[in-house]
């Protein structure tokens, strides 16, 4: 009876490993803006809008749905570069908070996709704007799970960095 729990334990461990290597990655950033938090909110409160600010896409369609009506999908597509679709998750104008999903399969080296992107007060003058995800690697191997948070982080640091520069300059 001891080498069939042996045994099963065994088998059990086994199988574990491929999904701790499939585990669930993070990526955060934030920055502080010198705008009223209604100045911020206005410009990237619209779904359809992220192309608007982010210099990373050329596009932002609605697919189906409506602008900040949850279940919305949008087709985003990167400048010279793929098109991916994304669904909105949840959207409160009164806390300055959505969040939104890519629907798989994406062309990107990520899986299961989630984020959440907030605009709150900050210390008198500024706002601060956080953009958090979390995902898997997706990259068949060919990107170590720190580089793809870094490719992820990369994409927000360059719209956060974006929207500042527009918005403080105004």
């Amino acid at each position: 009876m001891k080498k069939v729990i042996v045994g099963a334990l065994y088998v059990l461990c086994t199988m574990s490993l491929p999904a701790a290597a499939q585990g669930v990655l993070n990526s955060h950033e934030s920055i502080e803006i010198r705008a009223s938090i209604w100045k911020v909110w206005d410009a990237v409160k619209d779904f359809e809008g992220l192309n608007t600010w982010h210099p990373m896409f050329s596009s932002d369609v609605i697919k189906s749905g409506g602008n900040n009506e949850v279940g919305t999908i949008r087709t985003m597509t990167v400048k010279d570069g793929p098109s991916f679709d994304e669904e909105l998750l949840s959207f409160d104008a009164l806390d300055k908070k959505f969040s939104y999903r890519v629907i798989d399969p994406v062309p990107l080296p990520i899986a299961g996709y989630v984020s959440t992107f907030q605009v709150l007060e900050s210390r008198r003058g500024y706002t601060l704007v956080q953009w958090n995800s979390s995902f898997r690697n997706n990259s068949d191997g060919k990107m170590k799970d720190e580089e793809v948070i870094g490719f992820i982080d990369n994409a927000y640091r360059v719209g956060l960095e974006n929207l500042k520069s527009m918005l403080e300059t105004k």
